[in-house]
C-alpha cells in the first residue's frame, strides 16, 4: 500500500504568508465602493479578517479512536532476514492494517506544509479524513505497545510541528486586522472625498445618477471567463456526488475549476481559489451538512455572494445533497428559498438542468 504524508509539499508556512497577504490586498482593492460606504468599517473588517486569517489546526487527542482493523497483503521482497530466492519481484504475506482517527479543530489546508520545505522539514506518515487525522500502522505480527507507542511518536511530532507553525500564523493574524483597517479606512477617505468633489456645476437628478451608475455593469459575455463553472464541495462530499458531477460535465465539454484536477503540488490553495471564482461564469455549489461544517467551502461561497452583490447577476448555482431546508435556514437562510438542485435527481438530471443555464 502507498504511503501517504502530513507536511509533505514543497512550500512551507512562510511561503502560505506571502500569497496571503497578496490576496488580501486584492480582496480590499476589489471590494465595491457602495459597499464600502454604505455598511460599518467594523462589519468589513471582521468579515475580512475571518476569511484570510490562518487558524493552525489543534489534535483533539483525547477524542483519538480505532479504526476498523484490515486484512492486507505486504510485500516483504526487501526482508533480508526471510528466505526469498527471487527478490526481482514482490513476495507476500498476510498482515494487518491498524487505524486510528484523531479530530481536529483549523485549517486542514495547514497539514501540507511544514516549517520549512523538504529536506528540511520531514513529512510525517498520515492523512486527513474530514476533519480528523488518520494514521496507519502495518505489520505482520504487530505488538499493540509498538503501535501504541509508534502513534504516540507520530502525534508528537504533528503537533511539534504545528507548534512551530503557530507562531508564524499568530503573527499573521496580529498583523491582519490592522493591515485591513488601514487600507479600508485609505479608500472610504478617497470614496468620501471623491464623492463631495464639486465643479459648480448644479447636481444631477437621483435617478440619472443611478443610470449612469450602473452603464458600466458588465455581463457574462464581456468578462471572457477561462471556465464555466466552479465546483464548490466538501472534501466529505467528492466521492458520492462532487466527482460524479464532475466527469459528466467534463463529457459534456463543460469546462470545470474543480480542486483535483487543477491543484499541482505547492500551489497556494487561497490563491488557486480565488483565481478559479474569478476566473469562472458561474459556481455550482453543493450545499450539505459536511459543506456547512466547514471553513473552507464557505470562503468560497463568501466569494461568489460578493461576485453577486457587485455585478447585480447570478453567479450560484446551488445543489442540496442530503440537506433539508430547515438546516439551510439556520445556517444559510439567503440561500433557503433560492431554486436548487437535489442531489436525489441523480447526476444527469442535474447536469441537464446546468446545461440550460449555460446556454441562456
Amino acid at each position: 500500500m502507498r504511503t501517504s504524508y502530513l507536511f509533505g509539499e514543497q512550500a512551507s508556512i512562510h511561503d502560505v504568508v506571502e500569497p496571503q497577504k497578496q490576496q488580501t490586498a486584492r480582496a480590499l482593492e476589489n471590494l465595491p465602493a457602495e459597499a464600502i460606504l454604505a455598511r460599518p468599517s467594523e462589519e468589513l473588517i471582521a468579515e475580512l479578517v475571518e476569511r484570510f486569517r490562518l487558524d493552525v489546526p489543534v489534535l483533539q487527542r483525547a477524542a483519538t479512536m480505532q479504526l476498523p482493523n484490515e486484512e492486507i497483503d505486504i510485500d516483504v521482497s526487501g526482508d533480508p532476514m526471510r528466505g526469498i530466492f527471487d527478490r526481482s519481484k514482490p513476495f507476500y504475506v498476510k498482515g494487518t492494517a491498524i487505524r486510528i482517527s484523531v479530530p481536529f479543530t483549523g485549517e486542514d489546508a495547514l497539514f501540507k506544509f511544514g516549517t520549512a520545505p523538504y529536506p528540511y522539514g520531514q513529512p510525517i506518515p498520515g492523512e486527513l479524513d474530514g476533519n480528523s487525522v488518520v494514521l496507519t500502522y502495518v505489520a505482520e505480527h504487530p505488538d499493540p505497545a509498538a503501535v501504541r507507542k509508534d502513534f504516540d511518536n507520530r502525534l508528537d511530532g504533528i503537533e511539534q510541528v504545528l507548534q512551530m507553525a503557530r507562531g508564524t500564523a499568530e503573527e499573521w493574524n496580529r498583523r491582519l486586522a490592522e493591515l485591513v483597517r488601514q487600507r479600508l479606512e485609505q479608500r472610504r477617505s478617497k470614496l468620501e472625498r471623491d464623492r463631495g468633489l464639486t465643479l459648480g456645476y448644479p447636481a444631477a437628478p437621483e435617478t440619472q445618477r443611478a443610470t449612469a451608475k450602473a452603464t458600466p455593469r458588465l455581463r457574462h459575455k464581456d468578462r471572457d471567463p477561462e471556465y464555466d463553472l466552479f465546483l464548490s464541495h466538501a472534501s466529505e462530499d467528492k466521492e458520492s456526488i462532487a466527482r460524479p458531477l464532475y466527469a459528466v460535465l467534463v463529457a459534456a465539454s463543460v469546462s470545470v475549476w474543480f480542486d483535483e484536477a487543477v491543484l499541482k503540488l505547492g500551489d497556494s490553495l487561497r490563491q488557486k481559489i480565488d483565481q478559479g471564482l474569478a476566473r469562472c461564469r458561474y459556481g455550482v455549489v453543493i450545499l450539505s451538512p459536511n459543506f456547512l461544517s466547514k471553513r473552507w467551502p464557505q470562503r468560497e461561497l463568501d466569494g461568489l455572494v460578493a461576485r453577486e452583490t457587485s455585478s447585480g447577476e447570478k453567479a450560484i448555482l446551488p445543489i442540496w445533497h442530503q440537506l433539508d431546508r430547515d438546516t439551510l435556514l439556520r445556517y444559510l437562510p439567503t440561500l433557503a428559498d433560492r431554486v436548487a438542485g437535489h442531489s436525489d435527481e441523480g447526476v444527469e438530471a442535474l447536469v441537464r438542468k446546468i446545461l440550460e443555464v449555460l446556454k441562456s
